[in-house]
Order: structure tokens, then sequence, then C-alpha cells
């Protein structure tokens, strides 16, 4: 689809057991989508579960809940959540926080498009808004290196029931 559209009426409508494909002896039932997309991470099929964390995980995927994992650098935390979304097949996207990444970035900004000939000014979204309209899961990375301005918005979507509200659209 373009500009990196899913399918929005897509839902995971797939049943996983989470015994069968994480090896943890649970009961647990969680749902994943039926096709691999580009957005779906590569699976790595040596990768190790941890099965705290991994239950961690599956939970905010079952519930639509947000999981914030912390450990120190290098320790594979975006790593265990990609792999648990690779074999779920769910499209994820990795934002990373210590880098040059904007508010703009993640919001979105006023665009200038030649339409017909003519210069129109639309909205081009960021990742949050494209992210909350697509089943999508997001994993912002080195969390604690983000800007504030950044953080602010961020923290906003991650609230309970966090929205993200564009002035300009609602």
């Amino acid at each position: 689809m373009a500009d990196g559209m899913i399918d929005i009426n897509a839902k995971p409508t797939e049943e996983i057991s989470v015994r069968e494909v994480f090896g943890i002896d649970t009961d647990m039932i969680v749902h994943g989508f039926p096709d691999r997309t580009d957005r779906v991470p590569e699976m790595d099929s040596t990768y190790k579960f941890d099965p705290d964390t991994t239950l961690a995980i599956l939970a905010g995927f079952r519930n639509n809940r947000r999981v914030m994992i912390q450990g120190y650098h290098g320790t594979g935390k975006s790593t265990h959540i990609e792999q648990v979304a690779c074999r779920l097949n769910w499209p994820c996207v990795r934002v990373n926080l210590d880098s040059h990444i904007s508010r703009i970035d993640l919001i979105g900004k006023d665009a200038i498009k030649l339409i017909d000939g003519k210069q129109v000014t639309t909205f081009q979204e960021g990742i949050l808004p494209w992210a909350l309209r697509n089943p999508t899961a997001i994993v912002f990375d080195e969390y604690d290196a983000g800007r504030a301005d950044v953080m602010f918005v961020i923290k906003r979507v991650l609230e309970h029931d966090g929205k993200l509200t564009l002035l300009d659209q609602n």
C-alpha cells in the first residue's frame, strides 16, 4: 500500500499458543496476523526468549497496553520486542530516540505539494499518527536519551488512555 500504509482494517485474528510458539509453560493465547508484511521484523530462529519479559510483551499485545522494558544498553530489549512481534506477524517500527528525531518527525508537518499544477498545503503525518491509524507496534529505543519536547509528545500517547490530538485536525 502507498506511503507505508498497512490495511487498517486488518485485525490480528490468528490464535497463537504461547506454549507452542515461545516454549513458555502457560495456557495463554494471543492473537497475531495471518500474513507477514514488509514491516514485520525478520525472524532470528536462534533467539532465546526470557519468559517473564516475553509474557509482559505478549500481555501488552493481547490487551493493547503499553509495556516498558528497562535494562542496560545493548542487552537486547528492543530485539526481544521485535522477535515477539515477528512470531505474531505483527508490524513493528523502531524509533531511535537518541538520534536527531524531532517533534515534527513524530507528529507531522504542513507540506507544500503540487496537485494539478497548483501548490497546495497538506498535512504530512509523522510516525505517531501513522502508527495509531495502522496496526503497528512502536518500539521507542534509547528512551532515556529522548529530548524533552519529543518526550512530552510520547508521554501523552503512553498514558493509560493516551491520545494524540493534532490541533489543526482534532
